[in-house]
């Protein structure tokens, strides 16, 4: 399912982490007018694109661009009830919490690689996002998503965030 995606290279980076650098990148990452980031270090703006962060990871940044903190994101071709049926099967409804401890053993696998690689998240991986069955719904179905955006969102949301745990540190 990953391969298909693109993601290979995504999951088999091993390289050391640098938390104080991630810190300060944190405290130095600004917003600019085009919602992409740009740090400024010794008085000189870096800009931090979608394509540039697809470049760095060596995966794709087409597909799927939606988005969406607080609840469902709206895209086409996307039904959140079908894509609470393929997670949690056909008796389960769309207002009901999701929980990673219902869903099949493959996709509880699937569930963690994408809460700790593509949306980090603190706390336990017990629940689950409406942007993590989004996310989990385009790889499972085979249709692309923008991985490169949801990472750069969920970093802008981070930052945007008072005490939130920095994503993408280990």
């Amino acid at each position: 399912m990953v391969n298909a995606q693109g993601l290979e290279p995504l999951f088999s980076i091993n390289l050391p982490s640098y938390s104080e650098l991630i810190k300060e990148f944190y405290v130095k990452m600004l917003v600019n007018f085009d919602g992409e980031l740009e740090l400024k270090v010794n008085n000189k703006n870096f800009d931090l694109s979608i394509d540039l962060l697809a470049s760095i990871l060596e995966i794709l940044y087409d597909g799927t661009r939606a988005w969406n903190q607080r609840g469902w994101p709206v895209s086409e071709n996307f039904n959140r009830e079908e894509c609470v049926r393929l997670l949690f099967g056909e008796n389960a409804q769309v207002v009901q919490k999701m929980y990673s401890r219902n869903l099949s053993l493959h996709y509880r696998f699937l569930h963690r690689v994408v809460a700790t690689h593509i949306l980090p998240k603190a706390g336990g991986f017990d629940k689950v996002t409406h942007m993590i069955a989004f996310t989990m719904f385009h790889i499972i179905t085979g249709r692309k998503i923008c991985v490169p955006q949801l990472i750069m969102k969920h970093m802008l949301a981070i930052h945007d965030r008072e005490n939130a745990r920095l994503a993408y540190i280990n």
